[in-house]
Order: C-alpha cells, then sequence, then structure tokens
C-alpha cells in the first residue's frame, strides 16, 4: 500500500539542496564543465547570456526548482511505502528507483542525439541526489 505521508522540513530542505547542487554541478566550478558544455553543443568560449537565454531563465529555473520539489516528494512516497527506517535501505530504494526511471528515460534520450558522456555527466548527478535524497528520506520522518 502506498504512504503519502508528508513531512514539511525534509521536503523542503532535500528540493532546496538538490536545486543548488544541481545548479554548482553544471557550473563553471566543476572540472566537468567545459567536457559538458562542448558535448552539448555550447560554446565553450561564449561569454554571456544572448537575450534569448535571459528571458528562458526564469522558465528553466523555475522547471530545475520544480524538478526538485517532485524529487524530494516522489522520495518520500517510495521511502514511506516501504517502511525504510534505515540510511542504507533508504539509500538502497534511491538507487533502485535511480536504475529503474533515471537511467532508463536517459538511454531514451540517446534518439534526441545526446552523448554517452553527457549521459554520464548528467547521470552522476542524479545517482547521487536520488542515493542519498532516499537515505536522508528513510531517517529523517
Amino acid at each position: 500500500m502506498l504512504d503519502f505521508s508528508f513531512s514539511w522540513l525534509p521536503f523542503v530542505v532535500i528540493a532546496v539542496v538538490n536545486f543548488f547542487l544541481s545548479w554548482l554541478y553544471y557550473s563553471p566550478a566543476v572540472p566537468w564543465f567545459k567536457t559538458w558544455q562542448v558535448n552539448i553543443g555550447m560554446d565553450p568560449n561564449k561569454k554571456g547570456m544572448t537575450d534569448a537565454e535571459r528571458k528562458a531563465m526564469p522558465r528553466l529555473m523555475g522547471g530545475g526548482l520544480v524538478a526538485s520539489l517532485l524529487l524530494s516528494y516522489g522520495l518520500q512516497v517510495v521511502i514511506h511505502s516501504i517502511k525504510a527506517t534505515d540510511f542504507g535501505t533508504g539509500a538502497l530504494v534511491g538507487l533502485v528507483a535511480w536504475l529503474a526511471f533515471v537511467v532508463t528515460h536517459s538511454l531514451n534520450t540517446q534518439f534526441e542525439g545526446r552523448k554517452p558522456v553527457v549521459l554520464v555527466i548528467n547521470n552522476v548527478l542524479y545517482l547521487v541526489t536520488y542515493v542519498v535524497g532516499g537515505g536522508v528520506v528513510a531517517i529523517w520522518r
């Protein structure tokens, strides 16, 4: 039976941490940024944003925030439903969710022309957020 019980504090904390971790993960501060940029077709030498990119930023950041909130909520539903109460079990559930849903979806993006290196870079972040998020939800009720 699905357990839709909900805890506000872990929901908000996990969503906010995921949002900012994602922002940092795809920033010039990380060593893989240029590899990621080149492989998604961005010019690594470009300085600044165009007007169109600036206008798209609220939609992109809003989408990132919504995705973080959905991840946080979904982890709570799954973790609470299986009654995981320790970090290891929650992390294992996060790993299974990542394999079953994120990796399968990511592999299908190859039909859109995504390069394997982009899939690896993207999925390392998703793996960390699902596994650590799942573990945190399990111990933080």
